[in-house]
């Protein structure tokens, strides 16, 4: 990843769709602070894919994490916003996803999904779309991580206060932020549930109010975008 100078650091956060608040310097899990990217503390090792967790023995996940998946389970639907900055400039587009997570087995952790992206025009007619392959686990911390096919690896972190996600399944919303882990790009989603297998899935443990929640009730919902557009690097 090229070196990018605290002015265009600056200068780049400036130009971004999204508000940033300002963290503690010495809170290194909220993500980042008003003088770095979103990305400062998410490409230095601490998080990326890990094949452990992927190919690893679903026997050893907690009961917490399978609630977490079982609940992840299923299709969403809603809109994205893609941010991908190149020096001091930055882009986003608008559109609308559908995004499915599949469980690999009851209990598993893991699994393989889809994204289908698309936006309408004025009479509601699909005109222009894509569909995205991914694989996906949640680590011991709760964190999501979803690799797509191209290689790209996002990281939906639990703990963050910034771009941080959460996931509802008592009312059926799943919101947040998709960070890079190898990448610079930012991903924030806005979606309902639109079908799930959670309930049928739920045999390790009940799934309860409390249980059925992850993430944080401070997420920054997405407001209706004016212009719609595909991303071009995916």
């Amino acid at each position: 990843m090229k070196k990018i100078t605290r002015f265009l650091a600056l200068a780049a956060v400036a130009a971004l769709p999204f508000a940033f608040t300002s963290c503690d310097d010495d809170d290194y899990w909220d993500g980042p602070r008003d003088d770095y990217y979103w990305w400062s503390n998410y490409d230095n090792g601490n998080y990326g894919w890990n094949n452990g967790y992927y190919n690893g023995n679903d026997e050893d996940r907690t009961d917490q994490m399978v609630i977490e998946a079982q609940t992840l389970n299923g299709m969403w639907r809603g809109q994205m916003a893609y941010t991908t900055v190149d020096g001091n400039q930055s882009n986003t587009d608008y559109f609308n996803a559908k995004m499915t997570f599949v469980q690999n087995s009851t209990n598993a952790t893991k699994g393989v999904g889809t994204e289908y992206d698309y936006y309408l025009d004025d009479n509601g007619k699909v005109v222009k779309d894509q569909t995205l392959s991914f694989n996906w686990y949640i680590d011991d911390n709760g964190d999501i991580y979803v690799k797509y096919d191209s290689g790209a690896t996002f990281v939906m972190d639990i703990s963050a206060k910034q771009h941080g996600f959460v996931l509802d399944g008592n009312n059926g919303t799943f919101a947040g932020y998709m960070i890079g882990t190898n990448n610079q790009d930012l991903i924030q989603f806005d979606f309902s549930r639109v079908s799930s297998q959670a309930k049928a899935n739920m045999t390790r443990t009940a799934a309860t109010t409390s249980t059925a929640f992850f993430g944080s009730n401070l997420v920054d919902r997405l407001g209706k975008a004016s212009h719609m557009s595909l991303p071009k690097n995916r």
